[in-house]
């Protein structure tokens, strides 16, 4: 990762639609806040990165 990245532990996230985009509101463990706006298909490519890291990690929980 990038030295000018900074890493947060999320606390809770929040989604809502907004006019034509989708928002989602990021709270970290230390108390930042900010939020996140996206079109529907970034939103569709990360749902698929994640899934298929989640699916990842269960095909390792059942070897």
């Amino acid at each position: 990762m990038a030295k000018d990245v900074t890493t947060y532990t999320l606390k809770q996230a929040l989604a809502a639609r907004v006019e034509d985009h989708i928002e989602i509101a990021v709270e970290a463990a230390d108390g930042t806040k900010f939020k996140i706006r996206a079109t529907p298909d970034q939103l569709d490519a990360l749902t698929g990165d994640l899934e298929s890291i989640l699916d990842g990690d269960d095909a390792e929980d059942a070897a």
